[in-house]
């Protein structure tokens, strides 16, 4: 008797156990696909919906002209050679000495990395401090920055084609690789600082070709071994042109082309996505995979958008449904994507869930987003979301 007891119990746990994981499925399910149970929950539940009424905000000064970003827990406004850093707070934690009119950037975590675009002049920043600067010869046309703070910069208008500078966090220059036959377009270091991956086109011959090379530090900056720093070159399809360059661990770099993204190590590579005439936006640029907004039919005549992830490593997707118009923009940063609709802003994470829903009664013009932090801009304000 004991034992059919016994019996009976572990067969209830059982049962519940299959109910509940049903259940889970069917609310996760309805979540990603239903735009009104979605917001039903968002609001009730999860407490992500805000408004303008609601947020704390920054004045700026349109005529001024500024740049705007968005970084690790900080909005950073640059104007008239200054860059003030905001708190989530909206207010003023330093305004820091930024020579530079027309800025390039990247950021990473705690990094921003900032040069003034086909000039000379380049900043390290991290929270509220400028970690070095310098003044290189050419122009600067790229720039990219890791999360350990070791940068990366493209440099044109010498006697190469091409030169990358690669820097440690301390702005001390440990080697440069120089190109006489292709264009350099892009850049990245691995997470381990071990690696720099490099971007490349020839436009020289009949049939436009890509290249990345994947160069050793370690050799790079050794006299005797300069030579063999270049461990690794992917030659890309005819005519397909480079556009980016993504490390999201210590020995992949993910590449995006005109027409596919391939992740490429130091002795292999893989194709990750093709790209289809249904993907109205794709970024590499998560901390672990690609975003795509895609375009789907509903109708004769209708289409609704939806944004999948994709990550690398587990081959896992997220999946959410737009039933709206398509996005006006779309910015990445970290784990998050944020969706500008006009008069709303949709920030989500890589798994699919919605984080902050923001509503607006004017128009939006433009929003920035970092790992902690959104900005929402408007002409003469930036209003502040905190992830």
């Amino acid at each position: 008797m004991k034992e059919n007891k016994r019996d009976d119990k572990s067969a209830t746990k059982f049962a519940f156990f299959i109910i509940l994981a049903f259940v889970i499925i069917i609310v996760v399910a309805r979540y990603m696909t239903d735009e009104d149970y979605r917001s039903f929950i968002n609001v009730n539940v999860f407490k992500s919906e805000v408004s303008e009424m609601n947020l704390t905000s920054i004045e700026i000064n349109s005529d001024d002209n500024p740049s705007i970003y968005a970084y690790d827990k900080y909005i950073a406004v640059l104007s008239k050679n200054k860059l003030i850093e905001y708190g989530s707070n909206g207010k003023s934690d330093v305004s820091l000495d930024v020579n530079i009119a027309v800025p390039l950037v990247d950021t990473n975590g705690k990094y921003m990395v900032i040069a003034e675009k086909e000039g000379q002049k380049i900043y390290l920043i991290s929270g509220t401090n400028i970690i070095w600067s310098n003044t290189v010869d050419g122009n600067i046309s790229r720039v990219s920055v890791n999360k350990n703070g070791y940068v990366s910069i493209i440099i044109t208008n010498t006697l190469f084609k091409s030169v990358i500078v690669y820097y440690d966090a301390s702005g001390t220059e440990i080697f440069r690789t120089y190109l006489s036959d292709s264009f350099a377009v892009c850049s990245s270091i691995s997470t381990n600082n071990k690696y720099l991956a490099i971007g490349e086109v020839d436009y020289s011959g009949t049939i436009i070709k890509s290249y990345v090379k994947i160069v050793s530090a370690e050799l790079a900056q050794s006299k005797s071994k300069a030579d063999e720093a270049i461990i690794y070159t992917y030659e890309s399809e005819n005519n397909e042109i480079i556009t980016s360059i993504n490390y999201q661990d210590k020995e992949h770099a993910i590449c995006m082309f005109s027409t596919y993204v391939q992740s490429i190590g130091t002795d292999s590579n893989e194709r990750v996505y093709d790209i289809s005439d249904n993907d109205l936006f794709l970024d590499i640029n998560l901390k672990s995979g690609i975003a795509i907004v895609k375009k789907q039919s509903s109708g004769l005549f209708s289409f609704e958008y939806e944004v999948v992830t994709k990550s690398i490593g587990s081959k896992s997707e997220g999946l959410y449904i737009l039933n709206s118009d398509l996005p006006k923009s779309v910015s990445v940063s970290g784990n998050n994507i944020a969706l500008n609709l006009g008069n709303e802003i949709q920030i989500l994470n890589s798994s699919g869930w919605l984080l902050k829903k923001y509503t607006s009664s004017k128009q939006i013009k433009s929003l920035v987003i970092g790992d902690s932090i959104a900005g929402v801009v408007y002409k003469n304000r930036i209003e502040i979301i905190s992830l």
